[in-house]
């Protein structure tokens, strides 16, 4: 059994990696989240030959030809008093894609991860059923639009695709 307070933590172990595959696989089918219908119709997985989640420091371009796809980047929070075992980062989701299609997964993806402890509940189950040697434990995960709709427009370096943004806000021992 790990014990945070003796036992190495693996820094390849990222939190938002669990969420991002977490994201894919109720997307895909591979999981099934009660509280989503039809997830495959929001955002086709047959459109993809891997998961559409790329970091903003990828050195290889996204496959731009399959949209949406998701640029994300990530950041600890500076830790508050001396409690240091809860790891705690913001994340933000850059979704580039087409209106209305990223619209759609834009609110995919909220839905998903809005619900603070039950979204870590989900999240961890996924990760417990998935027989995962990660010790990444979330104790919270939200999400949030990022900007208005009205801002859901071109931007010259995505030109002629649009984007859109949600924020994350997850809590998590390792």
């Amino acid at each position: 059994m790990y014990n945070p307070i003796t036992d190495l933590s693996d820094p390849k172990d990222l939190a938002i990696v669990h969420i991002n595959n977490y994201v894919w696989d109720i997307v895909s089918g591979s999981v099934t989240n009660p509280g989503i219908l039809a997830a495959s119709a929001v955002w086709n997985p047959n459109n993809y030959n891997y998961k559409p989640f790329y970091p903003v420091s990828e050195n290889l371009a996204p496959d731009s030809a399959n949209l949406p796809y998701v640029l994300y980047d990530y950041m600890f929070i500076e830790k508050t008093g001396t409690f240091w075992p809860i790891q705690r980062e913001e994340a933000s989701y850059v979704i580039v894609g087409d209106v209305p299609n990223i619209m759609y997964v834009k609110n995919l993806i909220i839905d998903l991860l809005e619900k603070f402890d039950e979204s870590a509940t989900n999240v961890n189950n996924y990760l417990l059923a998935a027989n995962s040697s990660s010790n990444v434990r979330f104790k919270y995960i939200t999400a949030e639009q990022d900007n208005f709709i009205a801002d859901e427009k071109r931007i010259e370096s995505f030109a002629p695709k649009y984007i859109t943004c949600v924020k994350l806000v997850y809590e998590y021992t390792k």
